[in-house]
């Protein structure tokens, strides 16, 4: 209900328009009623009044100076002014300093000012969902990314400001792409004389949309429908994080294609596979073990559906993956609203591995040469060039003298053998730079060298700059 003040200096005229209309019909409660402006200058500074129905000429203070002050002070109350035949003049100031309308008091028309409510009604939920939709979508998203173990919401952050929210409120969860949970369509859910009463918010993160629809009033009832999208009950003001983390839960069961009468909804989990599995993966999918490459990925999907990991948090590692996989393969990623849109973990995991063959297809080649003793030697260094590596070592792998291979491996790939191995090391170095958080010195043991001093001098001789310098600037340029 929006809060009426009914400011008129004849009693006649006031219980007449109190009794021409059906106030709460239209949405309006008659809070006050006041005999000139400043007795509704006192009753507004300590009552919240949404609109005001004020006659224009009254003694002490009139409706247009109560207008203007109104303003001034940054009340966004609404003004509907009541005028004679006479004051056309001070109707037409009135609607410059921001009226909604006017009305004839002499010759008043009840379905005119039913007219003017209703228009003046759609302004103030317009401006309602304005004032809020700031604050709200910020503590939304702060929410969110406390739901999923990103940041700490602290519990004064519920209280955004401004005017009170609506006690109670309901939400409605599923994938962005379900046709069904538009603002719209859940707006038209509830019934038309109700749907004034809410205050309707539809946010969207990971590919999963929610519907906030608050209410001060609760139990409204909903139209049933064929379809009906994840939702809460009418839930306390106070519950609805909790709500949300409960329909996050139920939508794991949708995501995962699980049975929800044979499967309870468990904890929301958002745990991503650790480290090393994900570095585990990207080593097979370097060394071209394709193979072992999907069956490690297959594995981690699995444990996926085994905790019910949050699918927000399956959706990220994905993309996390594509993207080092796609630098990996000198390729542009999917990029992450493709994995936003997946709408099961199974097209998920489809959706990775199809791209690992893509990047198999387009995987940079490493050096090649004719001649099969050449390409035995490069494919062992590509496979091992953690491992410590010497010419004399590769001589007696392929059983060829050292001299005779130096100048060999010189000749077929116009490298000596050293510096082949030190540019693949270094290319490896700068991979784990540019998509880990590791710390320089494991790098330089990762990719094979013994002495971090002489990493360091290979890597700024190679690349220019330094691993730390690297690293900042593969955050802005990942290319």
């Amino acid at each position: 209900m929006w809060n009426l003040l009914l400011l008129e200096d004849e009693p006649f005229v006031r219980r007449s328009i109190r009794q021409a209309i059906d106030w709460e019909s239209l949405g309006f409660r008659v809070v006050a009623e006041a005999e000139d402006g400043s007795e509704a200058w006192a009753y507004m500074q300590t009552h919240p009044v949404d609109v005001v129905l004020s006659d224009i000429m009254m003694p002490v203070m009139n409706g247009i100076e109560l207008l203007r002050l109104a303003k001034e002070k940054g009340h966004e109350v609404e003004f509907i002014m009541l005028t004679c035949v006479n004051e056309f003049e001070y109707a037409r100031l009135a609607l410059q300093y921001g009226a909604a309308g006017y009305l004839l008091k002499a010759s008043m028309d009840t379905e005119e000012l039913q007219v003017i409510l209703q228009k003046t009604k759609q302004s103030l939920i317009k401006k309602r969902e304005e004032r809020t939709k700031a604050p709200m979508f910020n503590l939304y998203l702060k929410a969110w990314r406390s739901i999923h173990g990103k940041e700490e919401l602290e519990s004064n952050e519920v209280e955004v400001g401004g005017p009170p929210l609506p006690a109670y409120v309901r939400l409605f969860v599923g994938l962005a792409t379900d046709a069904d949970l538009g603002k719209d369509q859940i707006i038209g859910r509830f019934n038309l004389d109700c749907q004034d009463k809410l205050l309707v918010h539809r946010f969207v993160d990971g590919g999963i949309a929610t519907v906030f629809v608050w209410s001060d009033e609760p139990d409204i009832p909903l139209h049933p429908s064929t379809t009906e999208p994840i939702s809460s009950e009418w839930l306390t003001s106070a519950a609805w994080k909790e709500g949300w983390v409960s329909a996050l839960q139920q939508i794991g069961l949708t995501w995962y294609g699980l049975n929800p009468s044979l499967h309870k909804v468990g904890e929301l989990s958002i745990e991503s596979f650790s480290w090393k599995q994900e570095r585990y993966i990207l080593q097979l999918f370097e060394a071209m073990q394709w193979v072992e490459c999907e069956k490690a990925l297959e594995l981690a999907w699995h444990d996926f559906k085994d905790q019910q990991t949050a699918a927000a948090i399956v959706k990220e590692t994905a993309d996390r993956l594509d993207r080092s996989l796609a630098r990996l393969s000198n390729q542009a990623p999917a990029g992450k609203a493709v994995w936003a849109e997946a709408a099961s973990h199974q097209q998920a995991l489809d959706l990775l591995l199809a791209r690992i063959r893509l990047y198999s297809d387009h995987r940079m080649k490493p050096t090649i040469s004719e001649h099969p003793e050449i390409t035995k030697i490069i494919e062992y260094v590509n496979n091992n060039y953690d491992k410590e590596l010497t010419l004399k070592g590769m001589a007696k792998y392929v059983n060829m003298g050292e001299q005779y291979l130096s100048g060999l491996f010189k000749k077929k790939t116009g490298e000596q053998f050293i510096q082949y191995v030190q540019r693949i090391r270094i290319e490896r170095a700068c991979f784990y730079l540019a998509t880990t958080e590791m710390r320089v010195a494991d790098i330089c043991e990762q990719t094979g060298f013994v002495h971090l001093n002489y990493f360091l001098k290979q890597f700024k001789k190679r690349t220019g700059v330094t691993p730390s310098e690297f690293r900042e600037s593969s955050k802005t340029d990942p290319k």
